[in-house]
Parts: C-alpha cells; sequence; structure tokens
C-alpha cells in the first residue's frame, strides 16, 4: 500500500539534470516525487502539510538499475576460483559448474538466495533489476504443480527486499542451434513457444496491479532459441510493449555456430530475421562484427554490458568506444554476481578503454555529443539507460518520477572533500558503494543506515543454506 503522507527530504545535494544542486529537497507522496524544491521550502511544508526529514551531510542520486541478473548464481560466488591441474579453464568449463547449481536449487533455496542478491543490491544501490530468470521446472524437466512456481518466489524475494524487478522469464528450446538440449539444461526447456507464452501471460496477470514487479520476454539466445520462436515471441511482445532481452556474442563460439548455422554472426541473423527492434536489449555483446555494429547504430536496441561478469569469465572487452562513438545506448547488469557494485560496473566499461588502448578518458574522446567529463558518459548506464531496456519510468530525479533515489554519505573516506563540481565524477569513477547509506523505492526506505530490517534473517537463511550445500 503505497504511503500517501507528504514527506520533504532536505539534502546538502541532489542530482537533477545532470548537476548537483545545493540545499535542495524532495517532496515525496504516494511513492512518487511530487516536486523538486529548490527554494522556499518552509512555505511548502506550510502550504502541502508535509513532514520534513533533514538527511543531514549526504547527497541524493537516482536508484541505479541493473538490466542483468541471475539470482540463483549468487550462491556459486567464490567456488569456481581455482583450476584443475593443466587443464583448461574459460566460460565453458565454468558453465559445468553453474549447470550443476542450477539442478540443485529448490523453490525454498531460490528464494533464500534471491533474497540476499537483492539485498546486497540494494545495499549498494540498485533499485531496479531485471531478472533474466531460467529455472522454470524441476531437476528432470517436469513442471511443479504452479508452472511459474520458482518465478514466483524469485518475485516474492524482491518484494520482501522492497526492491523493483523487471521478470523475464526465459525461453530455452535447444542445447545449441538445431541440438537437442542437454540432460543438464531440462529444468530450462519450454515444450514449445506457446506454452511458454502461456506462461509468462499468467506472470503478467499475476503482476497486472503489483507497483513492484513487471513482467517482459528473454528469448535465451540463438543458441537456445530458433527463428520460429524469436518470430513469435518478439511480435508476441510488441503487442504488449514489452521489453526483450537476449544473450548476444558473449563468447566466440557463439559467434562461430551462428556463423556456421545461417551464414552471419547472430546480431546479423536477428536483422536479417526481422525481428530485431529497438525496444530490445542485447546482454553482452562483447564479440560484435563492424556490420553489426552498423546494425545497432540503425535499429537502436540497448546493449547491456555485465563488466565484471565479462572479465570474471574471460568473455573479452566489450567494444564500448564503437558504441559509443555510434550513440548506441549502453546499460548495466551484474549477471552472475562475482561483484555486486553498480559504480564498478559502470567505471569498468571505461577503464578497460583505456587498459586496451592505453589512454585516458576514452569514450569523452569518441562521444559524438561533444561531452568533456567521463562521468557525463558512463552516469546514463546506470540509470537512464537501464530505464529505457526495462522499459522503466526511474533513472532520474524528476517532478513527477518515481520516488527511488539513494542516499550517499558525504562523509565517507570515499566522497570527503567533494564539491558540485567534482561529485559525479567521483561517484561514478571512485567512489565505494559503501557511501551508500539509505536506499528509497517507491518512497519506502528499504535501507535504513546501511541495514534492511529483515537482514538478519536474510543472511541466516543464506548462511545456512550454504553450509548444507558443503560451501
Amino acid at each position: 500500500m503505497k504511503n500517501e503522507e507528504k514527506i520533504i527530504y532536505r539534502a546538502a545535494m541532489i542530482l537533477v539534470d545532470g548537476q548537483f544542486v545545493r540545499d535542495a529537497a524532495l517532496l515525496v507522496s504516494g511513492g512518487r516525487i511530487e516536486r523538486v524544491l529548490r527554494e522556499k521550502i518552509a512555505a511548502h511544508r506550510f502550504n502541502t502539510g508535509s513532514r520534513v526529514v533533514d538527511l543531514g551531510s549526504v547527497a541524493l542520486i537516482p536508484g541505479q538499475i541493473n538490466v542483468h541478473s541471475h539470482a540463483f548464481q549468487r550462491s556459486l560466488r567464490g567456488k569456481t576460483e581455482y583450476r584443475e591441474g593443466g587443464q583448461a579453464d574459460d566460460f565453458w568449463t565454468w558453465r559445468v559448474a553453474m549447470y550443476e547449481l542450477a539442478n540443485r536449487v529448490e523453490p525454498d533455496e531460490m528464494e533464500i538466495i534471491a533474497r540476499l542478491a537483492f539485498w546486497e543490491m540494494a545495499r549498494a544501490g540498485i533499485t531496479h533489476v531485471g531478472e533474466f530468470h531460467y529455472l522454470h521446472h524441476r531437476p528432470d524437466g517436469t513442471a511443479y504443480g504452479e508452472p511459474n512456481e520458482m518465478a514466483l518466489r524469485v518475485a516474492k524475494a524482491a518484494r520482501e527486499v522492497g526492491i523493483r524487478m523487471t521478470l523475464l522469464p526465459v525461453a530455452y528450446h535447444t542445447g545449441d542451434i538445431g541440438k537437442a538440449a542437454g540432460s543438464e539444461q531440462r529444468r530450462f526447456i519450454s515444450p514449445d513457444v506457446e506454452t511458454y507464452l502461456e506462461r509468462v501471460a499468467a506472470l503478467e496477470e499475476e503482476f497486472s496491479t503489483d507497483e513492484l514487479v513487471d513482467v517482459g520476454v528473454a528469448p535465451h539466445s540463438i543458441r537456445a532459441v530458433s527463428r520460429e520462436w524469436m518470430e513469435a515471441i518478439g511480435a508476441w511482445a510488441q503487442k504488449r510493449s514489452m521489453p526483450v532481452h537476449i544473450h548476444v556474442c558473449e563468447q566466440r563460439r557463439e559467434v562461430e555456430s551462428s556463423q556456421k548455422a545461417y551464414g552471419v554472426p547472430p546480431i546479423e541473423a536477428l536483422h536479417d530475421w526481422g525481428v530485431l527492434k529497438d525496444f530490445w536489449t542485447l546482454i553482452h555483446g562483447t564479440h560484435l562484427s563492424k556490420r553489426e555494429v552498423d546494425i545497432l547504430a540503425e535499429v537502436g536496441p540497448t546493449i547491456g554490458a555485465c563488466p565484471t561478469t565479462e572479465r570474471n569469465l574471460g568473455d573479452g572487452f566489450l567494444p564500448a568506444s564503437d558504441l559509443v562513438s555510434r550513440a548506441i545506448p549502453i546499460a548495466l547488469g551484474s549477471d552472475s554476481h562475482t561483484v555486486i557494485d553498480p559504480f564498478e560496473e559502470m567505471r569498468l566499461v571505461e577503464y578497460h578503454e583505456r587498459l586496451r588502448r592505453e589512454e585516458r578518458n576514452v569514450l569523452v574522446g569518441v562521444d559524438p555529443g561533444g561531452r568533456r567529463q567521463s562521468a557525463d558518459v558512463l552516469w546514463p548506464m546506470g540509470t537512464t539507460h537501464g530505464a529505457r531496456s526495462l522499459q522503466s519510468a526511474g533513472g532520474e530525479i524528476r517532478d513527477g518520477g518515481p520516488a527511488d533515489f539513494v542516499v550517499l554519505d558525504l562523509e565517507h573516506p570515499s566522497l570527503v572533500g567533494a564539491t558540485e563540481q567534482s561529485l559525479l565524477s567521483d561517484v561514478v569513477l571512485s567512489m565505494s558503494a559503501g557511501a551508500v547509506r539509505d536506499v528509497i523505492v517507491a518512497g519506502e526506505a528499504i535501507i535504513v543506515e546501511r541495514h534492511h530490517d529483515k537482514e538478519l534473517e536474510i543472511t541466516g537463511e543464506y548462511r545456512e543454506l550454504m553450509a548444507r550445500y558443503g560451501s
């Protein structure tokens, strides 16, 4: 139930229209920001009958938007960081361990792991997550009595934490192009596209009046979904104005498989089939051809980069300079949750380019908008570009927008001495996520003084589960 009380939040600085302004405030009611107040705050208090909350020496920023999460993979953290003898170790060997975990998680356990992951996201300043969910069935591939049981558990976890979620049920049908799924993939598989869409429609109905949960679709990849499925899913989503998310070009083997089957790499295939649209989000995009970059510039989808996961798995570098120079929007995700820190994801897009080119401030050098500060190029990746990807109204502090914002402690060691001129660069390129003090979602404080009111339960149950898992 929405809190209809009118509250004025005062702060030392608030990020509005890309600039930090001093001595401002937010008038919040009913889960939305009624007004950004820059003057006559006392008069607004009197006229609106508002309660004033002075947050002290803090800065308010929009909540960060995490467009790509596999919540269950949070429990794999730290468990694959070794090599067996002289054996090769890459994405594909990591996937073996991931599949072992995926075939172990039961519904109660899914809820425990997801709550931990979403709590950690909230602690880091994330207010909205896109959950790319594919643990649909029992490990033997048979459906639960409630076919969407696992998805409902993930949504319940998000709601208990208080974070927004766009649930992206995954369409998964084949193990690779033209190949049957393996036994380790059985619980991901939908028997046909009609059944998949029926189950998404049921989730859409389930959450039709839920302010915190939305639903989209997610054909897993060109390896797991055929052209016919892509066409059906894309058309179905377009009629409902739903976001579409898909893995593309993460690994060279995927590109080679598409080349062999279709004569072109994955994004070219999607474009040739006529399914790729601007409301799609292409996750990773690590290995892109020049023609694919041209297609992206022409069609205008979002690229969902996941730099901490991509570096952990050895995927390769996002071609960020090529994308930024063509004004192709980049959003960010924490994917496998090796690290949950949206500001780290943001800065790595720039820092990886610096390492590749042996230069500094690379992306502003190719930015067609002529911006000078690296932070100005990177900041939209965690905010407005993320909102575009998930079709959210968030990503900005503005009149009428959702009251999803983060309170940064200006006395934290990583922010001490920041001015309104330097603060955005400090946040984007240097700040520790430990500077996040409070987090408000839909006008409700879910993190207060770095704590969640359910965190002892969340962490206690997770510890017990990891002990049972033999971690």
